[in-house]
């Protein structure tokens, strides 16, 4: 009995596993093979989801999330090392941030930073 439920946990982790990797894999692709427009619309639609954007706001954040993605493109499809890739967009993004404040309410732009945070982390922990 024991056994039988040890298997069927095993194999639902499995399918689990699995299924968090080809999403992981199709998002970098996704991510990889976009325009810096599509990437905008992309971030503009979770921001929008996620802090319950006016839609004066989404129009601010659809043209900065432009202008970074476009900023940024050069950066990504350099030939550069990881290093040097990492060290440009961490510093485009905390521009980035601080252009967002001031479009954010005080509670949309902790919430923002709080995301922020989490997504990073769950980077960190896929790449160990």
């Amino acid at each position: 009995m024991i056994f039988t439920n040890l298997r069927k946990m095993t194999f639902l982790l499995t399918i689990l596993v699995f299924m968090v990797v080809t999403v992981s894999a199709q998002d970098k692709q996704i991510t990889q093979n976009s325009t810096p427009e599509q990437r905008a619309k992309m971030q503009t639609e979770w921001m929008k989801t996620n802090l319950a954007l006016s839609q004066t706001q989404v129009d601010q954040v659809y043209n900065l999330n432009l202008q970074y993605a476009q900023k940024n493109a050069p950066i990504l499809e350099s030939t550069k090392g990881k290093l040097y890739k990492y060290k440009q967009l961490k510093a485009s993004q905390e521009e980035k941030s601080a252009a967002i404040s001031k479009i954010l309410d005080a509670e949309q732009y902790r919430k923002y930073q709080e995301l922020q945070e989490q997504m990073m982390k769950t980077i960190k922990e896929k790449r160990k």
